[in-house]
């Protein structure tokens, strides 16, 4: 082994000694100089590489020796090894600054709630600091930013949603509960009245006096009414803000006068019996029947001549008095003046009672014949 060199006198030193080189002091022989026993031995100088590795080969040697096949296999070994654990240190080290990430922004999102967490956090370990230090706080503020804009679009939409229902709710309360719009009987209106008796139809709906009318069937009510008051043969409600009733009504048109009960009361084409007064009985036909002991032919007879005075104008059934026939498909009518009209069956009376008006002007004509109204007769 070739030994190291010494420094030389008037040279400077290598190493340490060239640093007392730079502070110009003179350098020494150490030959030359006694130190003594207690003098401290100076530091013998680095062996070389290939010195320590092979002490008695030179270093021309040790490079042209190479490594054997086992020595690459261990270090390429080696080398795996270092890399792995190296690879688990840097994916352990993402994993806490992600976990240190997470820390920070769930501590800004809720204080109160991570302050003992955070406390631990800051006094983990001092790489936590610098992993949090590399979080982007301007992202984390953005993503904070995002989210409570996000949570208030969503209260707004909540409350909204709940207004809204909260105000269908009054809507529908004050429309169909409240007293704000309840029926008073006082308020009722009837229009269309000729002989029934206006507080006979509103009292018929006495029944719905309270309920709200927004609530109230208009079709219920108007055939309650049609019910309590036979007379009517149609009737139209309508409300009448904000606590009456429209009431429209068609009475039944009396055609002819039966007897009832031992008293003269007429009857429309259906036959429902109607309450008239004693002036308008002389202007109807009289049918010498009691509608309490109608039945069989009678009744048909009594039906047929119905239906054809309610075809009539009202001029010529005024000009009727009597039934004269018993037969409902050869109906013969007495006039007040004595002429009689051959009618024959209820069918065409429409027809018949236009051809019968034009030949009652003939004068002198006593017979009139319209069971064929395409070919009438008189004499």
């Amino acid at each position: 082994m070739k030994p190291p060199s010494r420094p030389t006198l008037g040279k400077p030193a290598e190493g340490r000694g060239s640093r007392r080189g730079r502070s110009r002091r003179p350098v020494v022989d150490p030959k030359s100089v006694d130190l003594g026993k207690d003098a401290p031995s100076r530091p013998r100088e680095r062996a070389t590489a290939t010195d320590t590795a092979n002490p008695g080969t030179s270093a021309s040697e040790a490079k042209s020796k190479k490594p054997t096949p086992a020595q690459l296999n261990k270090q390429e070994r080696d080398e795996k090894k270092a890399t792995k654990k190296a690879q688990k240190r840097a994916a352990k080290a993402n994993r806490e600054a992600v976990k240190a990430a997470q820390k920070v922004s769930q501590h800004k999102r809720n204080p109160k709630a991570t302050s003992a967490e955070g406390a631990r956090f800051e006094a983990s370990s001092p790489w936590d600091s610098l992993r949090v230090a590399s979080v982007d706080n301007t992202l984390l503020d953005r993503l904070e930013e995002q989210e409570f804009i996000r949570r208030h679009r969503l209260r707004l939409r909540v409350s909204g949603l709940i207004g809204v229902l909260l105000g269908i709710l009054i809507v529908l309360y004050v429309l169909f509960f409240s007293p704000l719009f309840a029926y008073q009987l006082s308020k009722c209106h009837v229009t269309g009245t000729r002989n029934v008796d206006i507080g006979q139809i509103c009292q018929a709906t006495q029944r719905f006096e309270g309920r709200s009318i927004t609530s109230l069937a208009t079709a219920g009510v108007a055939k309650t009414v049609l019910q309590e008051v036979s007379a009517l043969k149609d009737a139209k409600v309508s409300p009448a803000w904000l606590h009456g009733l429209n009431i429209h009504v068609v009475e039944r048109v009396p055609v002819a006068t039966v007897r009832q009960n031992g008293k003269v009361v007429g009857v429309d084409r259906s036959g429902v019996v109607l309450e008239i007064a004693p002036g308008d009985v002389a202007g109807l036909p009289q049918l010498d029947v009691d509608m309490e002991k109608l039945g069989g032919q009678t009744r048909k007879l009594v039906d047929a001549a119905l239906i054809a005075f309610g075809d009539m104008p009202q001029e010529l059934r005024s000009m009727i008095a009597a039934v004269t026939s018993d037969d409902p498909a050869q109906l013969q009518f007495k006039l007040r003046d004595g002429r009689s009209l051959i009618w024959g069956n209820s069918r065409d009376s429409v027809e018949k009672a236009q051809v019968a008006k034009l030949l009652f002007t003939v004068q002198d004509v006593k017979v009139v014949d319209v069971s064929n109204p395409e070919r009438p007769s008189t004499r």
